[in-house]
């Protein structure tokens, strides 16, 4: 660890001696930090995608990170935002190429299921038959980016017009 830094108490990222809250969990790190929309109340925490100060009724500590409301349902893994899913490989790699073109660092995420995983061909095969989508989720080819640039990540995205 570096000389300047020290460690977050919650997530135990290592963390700039300088900073006001930590990226990657959404603790505050100092005093008195007001809510963005209610500044009569304090700040529970910060929202790891749009650094907005959250009191408990606009926001929450989720399992690992502290999310507003309105990003409450972005999947997050260890740090990184879930900014896109798809069933299809070529369209998951040609997104992370242009992201990765514009600067940003996405992370594919992929944990594909066989048949053996969700109990043998023939069950997989009636689930999918009588349960259509139920299972799906488990395959589905996720792009993550950092925290910090997922708005960006979204953005352009959505000009790509997929």
């Amino acid at each position: 660890m570096e000389e300047n830094n020290f460690l977050c108490n919650t997530c135990k990222l290592e963390i700039e001696t300088d900073s006001d809250f930590c990226p990657r969990c959404g603790t505050i790190f100092i005093e008195e930090v007001k809510c963005e929309d209610h500044p009569e109340n304090e700040a529970e925490g910060v929202c790891v995608i749009c650094t907005k100060p959250c009191c408990r009724n606009c926001g929450y500590a989720g399992k690992d990170v502290f999310l507003c409301n309105e990003h409450e349902n972005i999947e997050t893994y260890q740090g990184l935002a879930k900014v896109y899913g798809t069933f299809d490989e070529i369209q998951v790699q040609f997104i992370k190429q242009c992201l990765e073109e514009k600067g940003l660092h996405p992370f594919i995420f992929s944990k594909k299921s066989t048949a053996l995983h969700l109990g043998g061909i023939d069950h997989a095969l009636i689930t999918s038959a009588i349960k259509p989508g139920k299972n799906d989720v488990m395959n589905e080819i996720k792009l993550l980016t950092p925290f910090s640039e997922l708005m960006n990540a979204m953005e352009i995205i959505s000009e790509l017009e997929l």
